[in-house]
């Protein structure tokens, strides 16, 4: 990379963050496994694992599909 200079200094700004929770619907009419995603959005981008899991997991009592993936999506800027 001549020529080409290298960020040094770049800032993280913390934006909110969502929750997904991915659901299994059972097969299709094709024998496919249907999924779906519930995503819940902003969320601070300091709660802590453990907070949100307990928000999924109260999300999911309502629910009335089988839970196969709980995430939390974090989503940063990067600023030079």
């Amino acid at each position: 990379m001549p020529n080409e200079t290298l960020a040094t200094n770049v800032v993280e700004a913390k934006n909110p963050s969502s929750l997904r929770i991915r659901l299994d619907c059972g097969p299709g009419d094709d024998g496919k496994r249907i999924t779906r995603s519930r995503t819940y959005s902003n969320l601070k981008p300091t709660a802590a694992a453990d907070d949100v899991y307990n928000v999924a997991d109260a999300l999911i009592s309502l629910q009335q599909n089988t839970v196969l993936d709980i995430a939390k999506i974090d989503n940063t800027s990067l600023l030079p």
